[in-house]
């Protein structure tokens, strides 16, 4: 058989073999996607620091947060209660700013789940906010703390 008809075969195999696997991958949400996902909803999840996130270099600890409709947003991780300002920008980044610290960057939809991968000047990945769960309204009373 021809050299270019046995790549024409491969090359089309790979194609129907990449169409046919589970959509498990990266969709990025659109400015408005995010605003309907954080807007008024309580949000569970965890936040992994380290680039590699090997067991050498990270830690892995569960948030919670309130996404109220004017802006301001609610957290409780571990003991440590805060607030700060959230807003979604035009190329649909999910911004929030704790003062202290503002980082903007995509939301991604992975399964079930909705990620965000934070960035350093270099573009390592600096740390992950995993998303896991959305409840309309401050269901765990965080404005009010």
């Amino acid at each position: 058989m021809p050299i270019h008809r046995i790549l024409t075969r491969n090359i089309f195999t790979m194609i129907i073999m990449i169409a046919a696997l589970p959509s498990y991958a990266f969709d990025i949400l659109s400015m408005d996607q995010v605003r309907s996902l954080f807007s008024g909803n309580t949000v569970e999840g965890d936040y992994m620091e380290g680039r590699s996130h090997s067991v050498m270099n990270f830690y892995k600890e569960p948030f919670i947060n309130y996404f109220a409709d004017d802006g301001n947003v609610y957290s409780v991780q571990g003991e440590t209660r805060k607030s700060g300002s959230w807003r979604v920008t035009g190329e649909g980044e999910l911004c929030i700013n704790w003062g202290d610290k503002k980082k903007c960057a995509p939301v991604y939809r992975e399964g079930d789940h909705y990620k965000q991968y934070m960035k350093n000047n270099k573009g390592k990945i600096k740390w992950t906010n995993t998303y896991t769960t959305f409840t309309t309204g401050d269901t765990k009373s965080l404005q009010g703390r």
